[in-house]
């Protein structure tokens, strides 16, 4: 490892911050470069230790399916048939919600560029489960379009439509943006806010005023109608403090992870959220905050780790790798290097920051959660592991469900 420290401590101050926070995005912690201690051991003790301010056990938690990186490269002729199994399975054993992302022009994630088209075909082979973007980047789509898109979702799946946005952050993404201005990637969180407000609005039936090319002003009212009222709206955060804030003031829910920053900040993170609802008129009860977990179970913790090490190292490196460029100023990372990060970067996955092994170990990561205010798992399930695997898991992922349920007799 010390090649890897040493290059990783040359970094400039911008290099190392740029770099720790795409890390942190990922639940990574970079290596640590001020002593010759092993990584990542200080804060390894510091979350063993750790103890939530209050035990919510009377709290239940919910479970939903989150679907991220599925290869859009394949030839495969049913490539979509793990989704709509999967789907079919949290129908029938009262999964709180499937969530479809948005992701473009990488093959990485390139099942998923359209939430909608594909909680349209799920709301045809579903009755009870939500059907949620996660996410829908806001920011690239015309509020008008987006509202008479999910107004068909919410009419096929009589109103299980909810929608997690995000602000995007792949410049070539924004080729698909309505406006082609220089600035609007910059301003491209702004531009969600005000999207909000204009989605809202539309979707509750009020006209909203829209300019054509040729100047005129006209006041638009969208079909068909949604069956719900009002959308239930989140919003999608890698831990910005600020983004937690102004979710609480439109009352969103909000869809995160542990990141690399550990349950202590998240519990502040999530305690100042609430009293920021409040203030604004929500009440907490109603607004949830999901975290996204990696998740296979089984039987056997060593079985488990040797079925989702090879698929989640090759998913961690697909990450890493578009990070290299951070380290263009002076000689790459060698082959070793990248593997020890990738290697580490799975051993805290395994054992802090995921779903991953028999579901007693689990359970103790599930009550952290929970006690620090969590409402939700998001339980990512399409990294790369083997159709077969991922349904047996998704067996003993109900059966930890059932422990956490409010009526457990609702659970199958």
């Amino acid at each position: 490892m010390s090649g890897i420290q040493d290059r990783l401590a040359a970094l400039s101050p911008e290099q190392r911050a740029l770099l720790e926070r795409r890390l942190k995005q990922q639940g990574i912690a970079a290596p640590d470069t001020a002593s010759g201690a092993k990584p990542g051991r200080g804060q390894a003790a510091a979350e063993a230790a750790f103890v939530p301010k209050r035990r919510r056990s009377e709290a239940a938690m919910d479970f939903s399916l989150f679907f991220f990186s599925g290869d859009g490269s394949t030839t495969d002729r049913h490539k979509y048939g793990l989704l709509m199994e999967c789907a079919a399975f949290a129908d029938r054993h009262r999964f709180k919600a499937v969530w479809t992302p948005e992701r473009h022009f990488e093959e990485f994630g390139g099942l998923y560029p359209n939430p909608s088209v594909l909680s349209a075909a799920l709301a045809a082979v579903t009755e009870r489960v939500e059907l949620r973007a996660g996410s829908v980047v806001l920011p690239l789509h015309h509020p008008v379009r987006f509202v008479e898109e999910w107004s068909v979702v919410d009419n096929l799946s009589d109103g299980r439509v909810s929608v997690a946005f995000a602000t995007g952050w792949h410049p070539a993404d924004f080729i698909l943006a309505p406006m082609q201005d220089p600035d609007y990637y910059v301003r491209r969180k702004e531009e969600l806010f005000k999207s909000v407000e204009q989605v809202r609005a539309l979707w509750s039936g009020e006209e909203v005023p829209f300019t054509d090319a040729s100047g005129t002003v006209h006041r638009i009212k969208t079909l068909p109608r949604p069956i719900q009222s009002e959308l239930n709206l989140w919003i999608a955060t890698n831990g910005n403090e600020e983004t937690y804030r102004q979710a609480a003031e439109i009352g969103a829910g909000i869809l995160t992870g542990i990141l690399g920053n550990g349950f202590a900040e998240l519990e502040g993170k999530i305690e100042r959220y609430r009293e920021a609802l409040l203030r604004h008129g929500y009440d907490p009860q109603t607004k949830k905050v999901a975290v996204m977990l990696h998740t296979c179970l089984g039987e056997n913790d060593e079985a488990v780790r040797a079925k989702v090490e090879r698929p989640l190292k090759e998913y961690l490196k697909t990450f890493l790798s578009q990070q290299r460029q951070i380290l263009a100023d002076y000689d790459g990372m060698t082959d070793a290097d990248f593997e020890a990060i990738v290697s580490r970067a799975f051993d805290k996955y395994y054992r802090e920051s995921s779903l991953l092994g028999t579901p007693d170990k689990c359970v103790k990561l599930v009550e952290t959660l929970r006690d620090i205010g969590v409402g939700e798992i998001a339980c990512l399930i399409d990294f790369g592991v083997d159709r077969e695997t991922v349904m047996e898991s998704l067996v003993w992922l109900s059966e930890l469900q059932r422990k956490f349920a409010y009526d457990k007799e609702l659970i199958p």
